[in-house]
């Protein structure tokens, strides 16, 4: 896997624009499939964090990064190291910052930020990205001998000024540091606005900057954006329109003067992150103004922040840099060097605000998404990726990585609001053209769950060969899935939507949906499941071989030996571990009982050969154990390919009928016909014995048998798997349970619920709580659960290969 290591400077400018522009980066290059970690270990004093010489400015900054970077899903890949200090890490510990320094593939040192020292130039895998050009181009120019030891270490070289080089532009090149053009990444889907555009042109900026102003060829160059604004000063009095600017740095005779020429300023240190997001979000269009070190030599600069209002659809009229020698202006984006120019283009923003919001969203989708601008940086600095590397790749990348694919309940199985939330709120993906002969036709049936089929539709779509059609069968839905698959189907050539009144049974409509498929391959896929990149592929090349009837992926959950046991968490987290699982299963194929339905491979022959599923199985349940046992009979193989995963979050639909008791009767009905059609009792098939769980559940025991009294009584976080509790002679539950020491069946919503449960065991006799290494998660996922635990002192065993154990007894209540 592709290692990156971002070297950033948060804190040293703890303000929304850094951390968005940061966070950009982070996100960005794991949707493209990377490992990211981010790293601040530049030296400098984080003083934006104390308020007093003795306040302990180190701890605040990390306290800092753990917040902001725990929200987007990067909490636990992050180092802080306090050089300006007493060399302290936060976060990874030195251990694990020395590995990511020996295993990263890229160390990419944002902003120029990071001091070059030995740990990280003997990598030879360090990077350089200057985000403001001119400084240091004009100290190569004059031969600053600090300026060259500063940039040696680097293999590549980076810069925002992407007319660098051109005829036009006045800054220096030195060629013995070749740099190339990048711009700002932008994650679109963190700034696609749902409101409606404001009545204002705004932005965000700081006033008055009194350093890094240059002196180069006998002229002096500023860096203080307040020396540009006055050249249109009067905008608010020409054009009867309303402006607003979020400064920092200005003083209050500056405000006065902004706002006796009609101009609103607010303080822009009062924007925390999300209503950073929401002052642009709620623009009509930004204006504003450039440096005049980047104006005067045409450098091609563009900020990152004017990214960030094209990708929220919000028009850009911003003053010349020479940036269209690289992206296109006059609708949506507009370069301007005169109050004439200025006028004529927020007039046109205002007559035409649809128009051109359309046009600066399609701006940001071509120019700035973070694939669009990443995956040239990685390959420019030798580093390529697979087309379908990973998250948000291709028109479906619609999803945060962050997104939780831990279900907090089951039967009925639900989302994490969060996930449902954001799989609700996405943006429909769309491709550009039908495909002609599609490879592979996926079949996906569905009956509600419009959460469950947003988030598998879009992966199918964003993780399959472009060569691949989709047909859905809405089986009578009643949730709103009617009306997005209408939407989706009008956006989407490669979608077709097959349409139902009733709730027609899984296996009836399976076969409508095999039926219209047209390729020779066909995959019947749940609508409860999410796709990673690689998933197709193996299992077309399974059945590809005339001996295979039909083949399924591995899976985190179906009770079968195609079960395995997988480690992720979140969206981003599932596709590389995936990726990790298959490259370490490569070409693994093996016999097996029962290919499941949940995702299943066939050659249309096979279909004609077998024939239909049977659909006197009703709504569903033992189809899939019935057509196996069909596909053998003709003589053909049923496999599972291992280097194929598919997550199933799994009893998405039939789960609504356990608590009335439907689905027993269901599953009784149908094991009535699989056994008379069959001559043989039917019996649920067994998960594999992996050697590596096997080895967990030993090593729990002998643990236990060490530390543990024979007369406790042992809770354990257990999944249901009543082969934890066999400790011996000690006494042990299920965590958590129902009356009676039946697993419960789901995790709890929140930390509150894990702790109310287990003060009421603890309560009934519950003395040490047991997370087997599988369940080590709960320690991460419910913060103040683990809290509540550590208040009673250190665990009394911490073997992360096999168990950690709290004795209870010293937790306090």
């Amino acid at each position: 896997m592709t290692r990156v290591v971002v070297l950033g400077m948060i804190t040293k400018m703890p303000v929304p624009g850094v951390v968005w522009q940061t966070l950009h980066y982070l996100e960005g290059l794991r949707r493209l499939g990377c490992d990211v970690w981010y790293v601040e270990t530049h030296g400098r004093t984080p003083s934006m964090f104390m308020r007093h010489e003795s306040d302990d400015g180190s701890m605040r900054a990390a306290a800092f990064l753990d917040a902001t970077l725990s929200r987007f899903g990067f909490g636990d890949r992050w180092a802080y190291r306090a050089l300006h200090h007493d060399g302290r890490c936060f976060g990874a510990s030195e251990r694990t910052l020395k590995d990511l320094y020996g295993s990263a593939t890229l160390i990419l040192n944002l902003h120029g930020g990071t001091l070059p020292v030995d740990e990280l130039a003997d990598t030879e895998r360090l990077i350089y990205l200057e985000t403001d050009p001119v400084q240091l181009q004009v100290e190569l120019e004059q031969g600053l001998q600090e300026s060259i030891d500063f940039l040696d270490p680097h293999r590549a070289f980076f810069s925002f000024a992407e007319n660098l080089g051109g005829e036009d532009c006045g800054l220096p090149v030195d060629p013995r540091f070749p740099f190339a053009a990048t711009r700002q990444p932008v994650v679109l889907d963190w700034w696609a606005a749902e409101n409606e555009p404001g009545d204002a042109f705004t932005t965000i900026g700081n006033w008055r900057q009194r350093w890094r102003d240059v002196e180069y060829g006998g002229e002096k160059y500023s860096w203080s954006k307040h020396l540009e604004w006055p050249r249109f000063i009067d905008l608010p009095s020409r054009t009867g329109l309303r402006f607003e600017l979020a400064l920092s740095g200005f003083e209050d005779d500056d405000r006065r003067e902004l706002e006796g020429r009609g101009w609103q300023v607010r303080p822009a240190m009062d924007l925390d992150l999300d209503g950073y997001r929401e002052f642009i979000q709620g623009s009509l269009a930004e204006f504003t103004v450039a440096k005049d070190q980047n104006v005067r030599l045409r450098t091609g600069w563009f900020s990152d922040r004017s990214a960030t209002y094209l990708a929220a659809g919000r028009p850009v009229v911003t003053q010349d840099t020479g940036f269209s020698c690289a992206m296109p202006t006059g609708e949506g984006l507009f370069a301007v060097s005169t109050m004439e120019e200025a006028v004529a283009a927020v007039e046109a923003i205002a007559a035409e605000p649809r128009r051109h919001a359309e046009a600066a969203a399609a701006i940001a989708r071509e120019h700035f998404a973070h694939d669009v601008v990443l995956r040239p940086l990685l390959a420019e600095a030798g580093i390529s990726l697979p087309r379908k590397g990973g998250l948000g790749e291709g028109g479906a990348g619609v999803f945060p990585a962050a997104v939780s694919l831990e279900v907090p309940s089951r039967r009925p199985t639900a989302l994490p609001p969060a996930t449902e939330a954001a799989a609700l709120a996405a943006p429909l993906p769309s491709s550009p053209a039908e495909v002609d002969a599609p490879v592979a036709s996926v079949v996906v049936v569905c009956h509600d769950g419009l959460a469950f089929t947003r988030l598998c539709l879009a992966t199918v779509l964003e993780n399959s060969p472009a060569a691949v059609e989709l047909v859905v069968v809405d089986n009578g839905s009643g949730d709103g899935t009617s009306r997005y698959l209408d939407l989706h189907e009008a956006r989407e050539p490669r979608l077709r939507v097959l349409r139902s009144d009733k709730n027609l049974g899984f296996p009836k409509a399976a076969n409508r949906g095999i039926g219209a498929a047209r390729a020779a391959v066909v995959v019947l896929l749940n609508n409860d499941t999410v796709v990673p990149p690689g998933w197709l592929e193996p299992l077309l090349d399974a059945v590809a071989d005339p001996a295979v009837g039909v083949a399924g992926p591995v899976t985190n959950r179906i009770g079968t030996r195609a079960e395995v046991a997988a480690n992720y968490r979140t969206l981003a987290e599932l596709y590389s571990w995936s990726q990790e699982w298959s490259r370490a299963h490569r070409d693994a194929i093996e016999e097996i009982d029962l290919a499941a339905m949940f995702c299943l491979a066939m050659r249309r022959q096979t279909f004609e050969r077998v024939g239909p599923l049977d659909e006197e199985f009703g709504i569903g349940l033992l189809e899939d154990d019935d057509y196996a046992e069909r596909v053998r009979g003709a003589g053909l193989r049923v496999v599972c390919v291992e280097s194929s995963f598919v997550h199933h979050f799994g009893e998405a639909s039939f789960g609504r009928l356990v608590p009335s008791g439907e689905r027993e009767q269901l599953l009784a009905r149908n094991r009535k016909r699989f056994e008379g059609k069959h001559g043989r009792s039917w019996q649920p098939y067994d998960r594999p014995p992996e050697a590596r769980y096997e080895g967990m559940m030993e090593g729990i025991k002998a643990l236990v048998e060490r530390s543990v009294p024979p007369e406790a009584t042992l809770l354990v976080v257990s999944r249901g798997d009543e082969r934890l509790l066999d400790l011996g002679v000690r006494q042990a539950w299920h965590f958590p349970q129902e009356d009676g020491n039946v697993y419960a069946g789901h995790h709890p919503s929140d930390s509150e619920e894990a702790i109310g449960h287990l003060e009421r065991l603890r309560d009934r006799g519950g003395e040490y709580i047991l997370f087997p290494a599988t369940a080590l998660w709960w320690l991460d996922y419910y913060r103040e659960f683990a809290a509540h635990l550590e208040r009673g002192g250190r665990p009394l065993v911490d073997e992360p290969d096999a168990c950690v154990i709290y004795e209870l007894a010293k937790v306090a209540v």
